[in-house]
């Protein structure tokens, strides 16, 4: 069974968002914990990969995602990853508020 290239791409995005949401989490951390000391390039790296990359990771997944479902083609991305997407992109519309 061959993957089609909007498969790929997708299942590549998912991939790229669960590592922006690690570093999301990682980054608040970063913010909130006192105890939590690190470099300072190392916490711009994180804040970077965190605060900045992974909400628009986060999008481009759900409407990648979103096309290939209104397209009716096969999705190769495991459940737990859009799950898991999803509730890291609400999250992070959560936290703009507070």
């Amino acid at each position: 069974m061959s993957k089609s290239t909007s498969n790929i791409s997708l299942s590549f995005i998912a991939k790229a968002a669960i590592i922006c949401n690690f570093f999301y989490i990682l980054s608040l951390m970063v913010m909130t914990v006192q105890w939590f000391k690190i470099p300072e390039i190392v916490s711009n790296f994180i804040a970077v990969l965190g605060l900045e990359m992974a909400p628009g990771v986060n999008i481009a997944f759900v409407l990648a995602w979103i096309w290939v479902k209104v397209a009716k083609k096969d999705n190769y991305v495991e459940n737990w990853k859009t799950i898991l997407i999803v509730l890291m992109l609400s999250m992070q519309v959560g936290t703009l508020f507070i």
